[in-house]
């Protein structure tokens, strides 16, 4: 049987191509896989040397005429692509680094599955939805009713360690509270700013720190401006203190930890959505950034959480939807 052919729309941030470049793994040798937007030439989180790409040009939508330029050369640059390749689906992960190659898949009439991670859809998964064959979300979304529920990312996990493997593996002591603290790609520095503060209110416990160089706890600490291994890090943690993107949200209710979220204030209120969805589920806490003091943070941290089991809807595998 001849395989099919698939078309990944993503760019961006790892929050888009995380999962864009799982669900390729997932699909595996069952399809061939072409990824394209705009630049997987130089994105940090794009693998390169694992997958088939090209580069198609776009520009921020509020940045207006860059975009309106941006569109017309992206667009008959896709038109031109998936003439050639002829994908049988073209799967869309949202941002504007995809709307010239979903825009050509509308005029061509290809089958065009969409993928939204955060509890409201964003402005390019919003605009092509009535266009899709399927919706698919990771979380019930507030604002459409008409969706089609996937697993929790991540969808291919690392076997995990035991919390005392994982804090060996960091150099950490393997019985003292361990404080996992990351704000993704774009929400580090205001978690860099205040949360060494609030550690040094706390006493007696351990950090590992995600998104920047230098070290500033006087606690036994480990800092790092990335990880790739992200189970480890989440197996060795007691208590998370972060941002409250989509993919985070999704691997604290996988691997089943506390945490505080603090929304990244510019992502146009997506993230307070996400917190909320654990904040009255009982497995977290949220503060606002203006709110936000190390007084605030440490007090959160000290609090218990009833961690309630979060009830288990209906979902179907992605790569159902797809192949």
């Amino acid at each position: 049987m001849e395989k099919k052919k698939i078309l990944i729309a993503a760019g961006g941030t790892g929050g888009h191509l995380l999962p864009a470049q799982q669900l390729a793994e997932l699909i595996g040798d069952r399809a061939d896989v072409l990824f394209a937007g705009h630049k997987l030439e130089e994105t940090p989180y794009f693998q390169r040397d694992r997958f088939r790409f090209i580069d198609v040009v776009s520009a921020p939508i509020q940045k207006r005429f860059a975009f309106c330029c941006a569109l017309v050369f992206g667009f008959f640059k896709s038109v031109w692509l998936i003439l050639k390749e002829r994908p049988d689906v073209v799967v869309g992960f949202g941002s504007y680094h995809t709307v010239p190659i979903l825009l050509a898949s509308v005029v061509l009439g290809k089958k065009i599955v969409l993928y939204e991670a955060n509890r409201k859809m964003g402005k390019v998964t919003r605009l092509f939805a009535p266009f899709s064959k399927h919706l698919a979300a990771q979380f019930p979304l507030v604002d459409r009713k008409t969706f089609t529920l996937v697993p929790l990312f991540p969808w291919i996990s690392k076997p995990s360690l035991s919390k005392q493997e994982a804090r060996e593996a960091y150099g950490l002591d393997a019985n003292r509270f361990t404080i996992l603290v990351f704000g993704g790609s774009q929400g580090a520095a205001f978690l860099n700013e205040m949360v060494p503060k609030a550690i040094a209110l706390l006493g007696d416990v351990q950090v590992i720190h995600f998104g920047m160089e230098e070290n500033p706890y006087s606690v036994k600490s480990v800092v790092k401006l990335f990880e790739s291994d992200m189970a480890k890090a989440y197996a060795a943690a007691d208590f998370v203190i972060g941002r409250s993107g989509a993919g985070t949200v999704s691997e604290l209710i996988r691997y089943g930890i506390p945490s505080l979220l603090i929304p990244y204030p510019f992502a146009y209120g997506h993230q307070q959505d996400n917190a909320e969805y654990l904040v009255q589920r009982g497995r977290a806490f949220m503060l606002l950034q203006k709110e936000a003091t190390p007084e605030k943070i440490a007090d959160c941290v000290k609090r218990d959480l009833p961690m309630n089991r979060i009830d288990s809807e209906t979902r179907i595998a992605f790569e159902d939807l797809i192949l």
